[in-house]
């Protein structure tokens, strides 16, 4: 795909998310809520229905022992959930927040909760109030097309920009946490799309990719960051593991696409985040070092900076 397409690809999927967020500004002001009100002291939840076919009212006591067995929050979301209303009955305050749940629906759709804080006159918070929004359709939509908006339309994983922006708030957010940023270049590209073709050459591309999501957990962010480079980070382990997956990943590549003359192999540097305040450029540019080192060795290797 030529540059200026490419770019006039992502414009117009960010005009369509400026949209998005439009419809769902309208659609949290218009929408029925569900409202509550929850008893710090007593750990009881009171909800009240307002929906066109259930106005009903539900106690629930012991509500934070309730919420940990109970399926009404998706796991991935029940701590930060429970976060915001501890915050929330500790210091007087005012927020909101979007979750799944199935708090409005048989399944686990998109919520958001707008909530409020009321405090008595010696300051401790009594009650908190608010009202819950099911915004599922639109937030789904909405979370769709920043995906598109991310991805490398090709291979799926994310693309240059997404990664350098996700890697770089990790790095930020996570001051003292293990990290390696692994830089991937296949070996002798060009000669691949020269004898076989540019469309070829893609669906190389799309394997590739394929297997580096084999062999990387879901938790680390892997991007094309263009033509037949590609950028791995990996969180929270330490380099003895991402040389472990590094060395699947070559192996893989060499098995598994077997459609050329020759075997499938790539040149590839590992920067280990040495520094706990290493920052994105200077770990992108210790990884690019260190694929040039494998490339300078005899390519189909890998390098790793240390430092």
């Amino acid at each position: 795909m030529e540059k200026i397409e490419y770019e006039e690809r992502i414009k117009e999927l960010e005009n369509q998310v400026k949209r998005m967020k439009e419809r769902y500004q309208i659609l949290e002001e218009t929408t029925s809520a569900l409202l509550f009100e929850y008893k710090p002291s007593k750990d009881v939840m009171i909800f009240n229905y307002n929906f066109p076919d259930n106005k009903s009212r539900n106690v629930i006591e012991n509500y934070h022992k309730y919420v940990k067995v109970s399926p009404l929050v998706h796991p991935d979301h029940l701590k930060k959930f429970m976060d915001a209303l501890d915050e929330a009955s500790t210091i007087p305050m005012r927020g909101e927040i979007e979750y799944l749940s199935k708090v409005s629906s048989e399944e686990f759709q998109w919520h958001k909760t707008y909530y409020s804080s009321v405090a008595n006159k010696e300051g401790e918070v009594s009650s908190v109030f608010g009202r819950i929004q099911n915004i599922h359709e639109t937030a789904s939509e909405m979370h769709e097309m920043l995906h598109r908006v991310e991805t490398d339309f090709l291979t799926g994983l994310y693309n240059k920009k997404a990664a350098t922006d996700k890697i770089t708030k990790w790095l930020k957010d996570n001051p003292t946490g293990e990290a390696e940023m692994i830089m991937l270049d296949l070996d002798d590209f060009k000669g691949i799309n020269d004898a076989y073709g540019h469309a070829f050459g893609d669906e190389i591309l799309k394997e590739t990719a394929r297997i580096i999501e084999a062999s990387f957990s879901e938790d680390d962010i892997l991007s094309r960051f263009g033509g037949d480079e590609f950028i791995i980070f990996v969180k929270n382990k330490p380099l003895r593991s991402a040389e472990r997956m590094v060395d699947h990943l070559m192996q893989t590549l060499t098995k598994e696409i077997t459609s050329m003359e020759q075997p499938l192999q790539c040149s590839v540097g590992i920067a280990m985040r040495a520094l706990k305040y290493d920052d994105y450029e200077a770990l992108f540019n210790r990884a690019d070092n260190a694929m040039y080192m494998a490339k300078q060795a005899g390519k189909n290797c890998y390098f790793v900076d240390r430092r």
